[in-house]
């Protein structure tokens, strides 16, 4: 991970900020504005890497990034702008609604790995974007449960592995696409694209609809806000 998450603090309420190797991108502008929301088991990552916890929150961000493609204009807009050159082969025209799936499937040909189609919404080849993530984490407090769970940092290196595309079939744990995971849908490319973090950590009292705490629940929201950084084609598929 490119952000150096090496604070050793795990008491509550906790707060971290860390700026990529790039610097911070303060002035640019922000090209779209969004939260993602995971609830349940976030380990903490080290030497043994919690791969099936990663990847279940890689599936269960994965919904949400799919209606964020399917309701912003401006993606749809990008997701058209992909499907020209196959277009231009139809015999008929098609309609917006199929243009924007055959962008769709046009584009994730450009990530296939670990047995998947996958999509990210921040990568090289649309431009220079890079994003800023405003990462809130509830978990357990209790002085007993944090000591067994281990430090927050480890659990934010669990998220970051969890937003980025996994590179092979280790990272998936060997999980084979389910039937609504094609493509399956994901924040980052790299997350050597992210230009800056800031974490806070509180007490989770429990998960909603929940009479039990776990030592290794947590609720998180995740504002994401993308930034253009220096200009260029980007803008027109994105303004």
């Amino acid at each position: 991970m490119v952000l150096g998450l090496e604070s050793d603090c795990s008491v509550l309420p906790y707060e971290l900020r860390e700026t990529g190797a790039e610097g911070s991108f303060e002035g640019s502008r922000c090209v779209l504005e969004f939260r993602l929301l995971y609830q349940g088991e976030l380990q903490a990552g080290g030497n043994k890497s919690p791969i099936a916890n990663k990847h279940h929150i890689r599936r269960a961000l994965h919904p949400q990034l799919r209606r964020l493609w399917q309701t912003d204009m401006r993606l749809q807009q990008l997701a058209k702008y992909r499907a020209l050159d196959a277009v231009s082969r139809l015999p008929v025209a098609p309609t917006d609604e199929d243009r924007f799936k055959i962008g769709i499937s046009e584009m994730r040909r450009n990530w296939a790995a670990a047995g998947y189609q996958l999509l990210p919404l921040i990568a090289d080849r649309y431009g220079p974007l890079r994003c800023v993530l405003d990462i809130l984490l509830l978990r357990p407090g209790d002085k007993q449960i944090v000591l067994r769970q281990g430090d927050i940092d480890a659990q934010v290196k669990t998220l970051f592995d969890a937003l980025r595309l996994p590179k092979n079939r280790q990272e998936t744990d060997n999980c084979e696409p389910q039937s609504d995971e094609n493509p399956l849908y994901c924040l980052l490319e790299d997350d050597r694209l992210v230009s800056e973090v800031h974490v806070v950590g509180d007490n989770l009292l429990l998960l909603p609809n929940t009479s039990k705490i776990e030592p290794t629940d947590a609720f998180v929201i995740i504002h994401v806000k993308i930034k253009h950084v220096l200009g260029g084609a980007v803008e027109r598929w994105l303004d």
